[in-house]
């Protein structure tokens, strides 16, 4: 036994050793790329336009009958104003009645298209715990160096970056060699069945090919 122990011990030193010596030996495969340039951003404008949405209540339910169309709609409205080269570039189209698809035509036909997706819904405060929270919900509030609010992170923190994204490209006179997509959904926090499928099947429809999504 005490042989069969020395055995197994000495086969796990000369395992060590192996990959200690095939890992010194290991180069790098790591591209060399030229440091991105820093883009100045007006990030108090960016906030600004982070808590906007965060006070609109596009809240999906469990129950359908809980549902406020209304605010989905003032959303949409409120993105058109905060974003007008978007939507003077890149549509929108409105999908399933409350979702968002914006398609910015890129330069040249024969690349693959990209889309960049977020969701415009989130999901509701639970009766009773409104006291809990260190700011209210629905109001946006700027504290502590944050945005606070239902959505200020899942996720129309994700939807407001790719809008600002786009509209600071379109200002600059940037055309895009892939076609872009953008897609926002409005009930991915119940399964997304009415929104992101319905543009699914209406980018399947119009034979649209993802290189990326």
């Amino acid at each position: 036994m005490k042989k069969i122990l020395l055995f197994v011990l000495a086969a796990l030193v000369i395992l060590v050793v192996v990959l200690v010596v095939r890992t010194g030996r290991l180069a790098s495969r790591q591209i060399e790329v030229e440091p991105v340039t820093r883009i100045e951003v007006d990030e108090e404008a960016v906030a600004e336009h982070l808590a906007g949405a965060v006070r609109f209540r596009t809240v999906s339910h469990e129950d359908s009958t809980q549902f406020d169309g209304g605010a989905f709609l003032d959303f949409h409205a409120y993105l058109a104003e905060t974003y007008p080269g978007v939507h003077r570039v890149c549509g929108p189209e409105v999908v399933a009645d409350y979702s968002l698809l914006f398609h910015c035509l890129g330069g040249d036909p024969s690349l693959g298209s990209i889309l960049l997706m977020a969701h415009i819904d989130v999901v509701p405060v639970q009766p009773g715990t409104e006291s809990d929270w260190k700011q209210p919900a629905y109001r946006g509030e700027f504290a502590d160096g944050y945005v606070w609010g239902r959505g200020a992170l899942d996720d129309k923190a994700a939807l407001i970056t790719i809008l600002e994204a786009a509209e600071m490209l379109i200002e600059q006179g940037v055309r895009p060699q892939r076609t872009v997509y953008l897609a926002f959904g409005h009930d991915e926090e119940i399964g997304g069945l009415a929104g992101a499928s319905a543009i699914a099947e209406l980018l399947g429809s119009r034979g649209v090919e993802l290189d990326l999504v």
